[in-house]
C-alpha cells in the first residue's frame, strides 16, 4: 500500500507538530498497511521561496531520520504545491517534485477552476514535460463541471484521491468510486496530518473499496501506484 499524499514530516506546515508525533504516525501508518508514503509539506509560492522552503523540510527531515525503524514506511520526499498565476513557467519547479522525479503533486484553488488554471496545469505537463499529480480531487468534486476531469485526464493530468472520500460521505464515495472504476485515478493518498483529527487512515479505506468494489480495483490501483513510484529517490537509499 503506498500513501502518496502525507503531512509526517514535523514542524513544516500544519502537519505533524513534532518528531514524536511524525513517529506515531508513520508506526500508525504502517500498522495499516502502508510500505511507501510521500511526505507532502505545503508549498505556498505567495509565502515562501523553494529554497526556504526545501531547507526547512530537509532540516527537519534530519531531526525524523534517526528516529526512523523497521516499524514504518519508506518515505519518499516531496511537497505539495499550491497553484499560483503563472506556475507553468515557473523555472524551478523540478526542485518541488518528488525525490528526483518529475512527479509534481500540484493542489488547486478551492473554487471554480477558470479555463486559464486548467490550461497552466495542462501545460505543465504538455509544455513542460512534468508528470502532474492533482491533490485530493474529491475535495474539488462540487466546484468543478464534471466533464472537467475528462479533459485533464486526456492531456495527462493524474488524478490522486484523499482517503477520507471513501468514508465521509455516500456522495463523495460514489465519485470517488466511479472514477476508480473507470480507471481514472492514479493514486491514493491519506493526506494525514496529526494523530487527532487527522489520522492516518489509508487502510480504513482500502478496507471500503474493497467492500464496494472489490479486490480487482484495489489490484489495479496498487499497480498504477506502483508504477508512478518506481524509480523516484527513496530516502532509504540515503
Amino acid at each position: 500500500m503506498i500513501d502518496f499524499h502525507s503531512h509526517i514530516i514535523p514542524c513544516v506546515d500544519d502537519g505533524s507538530s513534532s518528531v514524536e508525533e511524525s513517529v506515531q504516525m508513520l508506526r500508525l501508518s504502517y500498522q495499516d498497511g502502508v510500505r511507501k508514503i510521500v511526505a507532502t509539506p505545503h508549498f505556498y509560492a505567495q509565502e515562501d521561496t523553494p529554497e526556504r522552503f526545501l531547507a526547512r523540510r530537509d532540516a527537519a527531515w534530519e531531526r525524523l531520520a534517526p528516529r526512523l525503524s523497521e516499524d514504518m514506511p519508506e518515505i519518499y520526499l516531496g511537497a505539495e504545491v499550491y497553484y499560483y498565476d503563472g506556475i507553468s513557467n515557473t523555472e524551478c519547479l523540478s526542485q518541488l517534485c518528488v525525490g528526483q522525479s518529475s512527479l509534481l503533486l500540484l493542489e488547486m484553488p478551492f473554487r471554480k477552476w477558470s479555463e486559464r488554471m486548467i490550461a497552466e496545469a495542462i501545460d505543465i505537463v504538455r509544455g513542460r514535460g512534468f508528470t502532474v499529480l492533482l491533490a485530493h480531487i474529491d475535495r474539488y468534486f462540487t466546484f468543478q463541471d464534471p466533464d472537467v476531469w475528462d479533459l485533464l485526464s486526456e492531456n495527462g493530468v493524474l488524478f490522486q484521491v484523499n482517503a477520507a472520500a471513501f468514508l465521509d460521505g455516500w456522495l463523495s464515495r460514489r465519485r470517488a468510486l466511479r472514477l476508480l472504476r473507470e480507471g481514472k485515478i492514479a493514486a491514493l493518498g491519506s493526506d494525514c496530518h496529526n494523530m487527532t483529527s487527522r489520522k492516518p487512515n489509508l487502510g480504513r479505506a482500502y478496507a471500503e473499496i474493497e467492500k464496494r468494489a472489490g479486490q480487482d480495483v484495489l489490484r489495479q490501483i496498487d499497480e498504477k501506484s506502483g508504477r508512478l513510484l518506481a524509480g523516484m529517490y527513496s530516502t532509504a537509499h540515503v
